[in-house]
C-alpha cells in the first residue's frame, strides 16, 4: 500500500507543477503582449516560457510513468 501512496503523491506533485508553470507562461505572455515593456523583459519572458515548456514536458513524464507503475502495482495485486 505504501508504493501505491508514494506514486500516488508523485502524481500530485508533477499535476501541481504543471499547474504552476502554465500560470507561469500566462504571466509570461502578458508581459510579451505589453509593447511598453523593454527588449530585456521581452526576452526574459520568452526564455522562461522556453523553461516551462521544458518543465510541463517532463512533469508529464512523470505522469506517464505513475500510469505505467500503477498499472503494473494492479497486475501484481491481480
Amino acid at each position: 500500500m505504501d508504493s501505491i501512496n508514494a506514486v500516488s503523491n508523485a502524481g500530485m506533485t508533477a499535476y501541481q507543477g504543471i499547474q504552476q508553470n502554465f500560470n507561469r507562461l500566462a504571466d509570461n505572455t502578458q508581459t510579451i503582449i505589453q509593447p511598453q515593456q523593454s527588449f530585456d523583459n521581452t526576452a526574459n519572458a520568452l526564455i522562461d516560457n522556453k523553461m516551462a515548456q521544458t518543465d510541463i514536458e517532463a512533469l508529464v513524464k512523470v505522469l506517464k510513468t505513475e500510469d505505467l507503475l500503477l498499472g503494473q502495482l494492479l497486475d501484481i495485486k491481480a
